[in-house]
Protein backbone atom coordinates (compact mmCIF):
# COMPACT_ATOMS: atom_id res chain seq x y z
CA UNK A 1 0.00 0.00 0.00
CA UNK A 2 1.56 3.56 -0.44
CA UNK A 3 0.43 6.43 1.29
CA UNK A 4 1.30 9.76 0.32
CA UNK A 5 1.82 12.61 3.02
CA UNK A 6 2.90 16.46 2.91
CA UNK A 7 6.38 17.22 3.95
CA UNK A 8 5.01 19.25 6.78
CA UNK A 9 3.13 15.66 7.99
CA UNK A 10 6.08 13.62 6.65
CA UNK A 11 8.30 15.88 9.31
CA UNK A 12 5.79 15.61 11.93
CA UNK A 13 5.20 12.00 12.59
CA UNK A 14 8.67 10.56 10.87
CA UNK A 15 8.77 7.90 13.10
CA UNK A 16 5.58 6.74 12.38
CA UNK A 17 6.10 6.67 8.37
CA UNK A 18 9.35 5.22 8.85
CA UNK A 19 7.85 2.64 11.32
CA UNK A 20 4.97 1.86 8.83
CA UNK A 21 7.94 1.21 6.04
CA UNK A 22 9.89 -1.03 8.03
CA UNK A 23 6.94 -3.08 9.42
CA UNK A 24 4.68 -3.45 6.81
CA UNK A 25 6.39 -2.76 3.80
CA UNK A 26 4.35 0.31 2.93
CA UNK A 27 6.02 3.27 0.43
CA UNK A 28 5.38 6.64 1.13
CA UNK A 29 4.87 9.46 -1.34
CA UNK A 30 6.07 12.57 0.10
CA UNK A 31 4.63 15.43 -1.46
CA UNK A 32 6.83 18.43 -2.38
CA UNK A 33 6.01 21.85 -4.38
CA UNK A 34 6.41 21.89 -7.72
CA UNK A 35 6.25 18.13 -8.00
CA UNK A 36 9.74 17.47 -6.50
CA UNK A 37 8.36 14.66 -4.79
CA UNK A 38 10.45 11.57 -2.95
CA UNK A 39 9.27 7.76 -1.86
CA UNK A 40 10.69 6.74 1.20
CA UNK A 41 11.04 2.50 1.03
CA UNK A 42 12.43 0.05 3.13
CA UNK A 43 15.98 -0.76 2.01
CA UNK A 44 15.01 -4.42 1.61
CA UNK A 45 12.75 -3.03 -0.89
CA UNK A 46 15.75 -1.00 -2.34
CA UNK A 47 18.18 -4.65 -2.53
CA UNK A 48 15.39 -6.22 -3.89
CA UNK A 49 14.85 -3.00 -6.53
CA UNK A 50 18.83 -3.03 -7.27
CA UNK A 51 19.13 -6.74 -7.65
CA UNK A 52 16.21 -6.88 -10.17
CA UNK A 53 17.87 -4.20 -11.53
CA UNK A 54 21.03 -5.83 -11.87
CA UNK A 55 19.98 -8.91 -13.17
CA UNK A 56 18.15 -7.60 -16.43
CA UNK A 57 20.63 -4.78 -17.13
CA UNK A 58 22.21 -7.38 -19.76
CA UNK A 59 20.63 -8.84 -23.31
CA UNK A 60 22.00 -12.16 -21.93
CA UNK A 61 20.57 -12.07 -18.62
CA UNK A 62 17.34 -11.11 -19.66
CA UNK A 63 17.19 -13.98 -22.29
CA UNK A 64 18.35 -16.74 -19.57
CA UNK A 65 15.87 -15.43 -17.31
CA UNK A 66 13.15 -15.47 -20.03
CA UNK A 67 14.02 -19.04 -20.59
CA UNK A 68 13.76 -19.98 -16.97
CA UNK A 69 10.27 -18.62 -16.88
CA UNK A 70 9.38 -20.39 -19.94
CA UNK A 71 10.72 -23.75 -18.79
CA UNK A 72 8.60 -23.49 -15.79
CA UNK A 73 5.46 -23.90 -17.93
CA UNK A 74 6.66 -27.03 -19.49
CA UNK A 75 5.68 -29.33 -18.04
CA UNK A 76 7.60 -32.10 -19.78
CA UNK A 77 10.98 -30.15 -18.69
CA UNK A 78 9.47 -29.12 -15.19
CA UNK A 79 8.47 -31.20 -12.32
CA UNK A 80 8.11 -30.18 -8.80
CA UNK A 81 9.42 -32.43 -6.27
CA UNK A 82 7.46 -34.18 -3.55
CA UNK A 83 9.60 -33.98 -0.33
CA UNK A 84 9.71 -38.09 -0.14
CA UNK A 85 11.09 -37.75 -3.95
CA UNK A 86 13.45 -34.73 -2.83
CA UNK A 87 14.99 -36.82 0.15
CA UNK A 88 15.20 -40.16 -1.95
CA UNK A 89 17.21 -38.40 -4.32
CA UNK A 90 19.38 -36.07 -1.42
CA UNK A 91 19.89 -40.06 -0.02
CA UNK A 92 21.03 -41.69 -3.22
CA UNK A 93 23.78 -38.83 -3.80
CA UNK A 94 25.63 -39.45 -0.77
Amino acid sequence: MIQAVTTKDFRKSFKKYADDVAEYGEAIIVARPEKKNVVMISEKEYNSWQETNYLLSTKANQQALSHSINQLGDPEKNHLLTPEEFERIANTND
